[in-house]
């Protein structure tokens, strides 16, 4: 009976007792048995962080303007896009930039060789074929509205809007 306790009873004490500790660790990835109440009980409370709007995409260009808001042209791009062609394709590209107020436009003022910089980085790993038609005009948009993001404060920077985008 002894040998009945040793053998088999004691490593299953150990295995379960091993398991429950690892469940109340959290140990156990995508197990989690108490859910939202360890958070509360750790003093956690909602520590979730908030998602940012319009992290990957640029707002909407009917979205809601402030009033006081400002408008920021940037000169236009003349961008040389890939191809596989003898000659050149360029694209003429013209960007606007909505600013919280005008203290931003003055701070976007002195960002602007950075910023045209990263515009034309960007939009030179494209050919005429990605930048076709209304997708295309979507994909520069978004596309340089995170590249800003990184470049203007992101409370300075309010909308990305696509001027004029002609490829020839």
């Amino acid at each position: 009976m002894k040998k009945l306790i040793i053998f088999v009873t004691l490593p299953l004490m150990l295995i379960v007792g091993a398991g429950m500790g690892a469940v109340m660790f959290g140990l156990i990835p995508g197990f989690d048995p108490l859910g939202a109440k360890r958070k509360h009980m750790m003093g956690g409370g909602d520590s979730a962080p908030k998602e940012e709007p319009y992290l990957n995409e640029a707002p909407p260009p009917y979205a809601a303007t402030d009033p006081n808001s400002v408008v920021f042209q940037l000169e236009e791009f003349v961008i040389n896009l890939q191809t596989e062609r003898r000659y050149p394709v360029f694209m003429l590209l013209s960007l606007a930039l909505e600013l919280k107020d005008p203290g931003a436009q003055a701070r976007v003022a002195a960002l602007e060789p950075r910023i045209r910089d990263a515009v034309i980085i960007y939009a030179s790993s494209f050919s005429q074929d990605d930048l076709n038609g209304f997708d295309g005009i979507n994909r520069i948009r978004d596309g340089v509205w995170v590249r800003l993001r990184d470049i203007i404060p992101k409370e300075d920077l309010l909308n990305v809007q696509v001027m004029k985008m002609t490829i020839k």
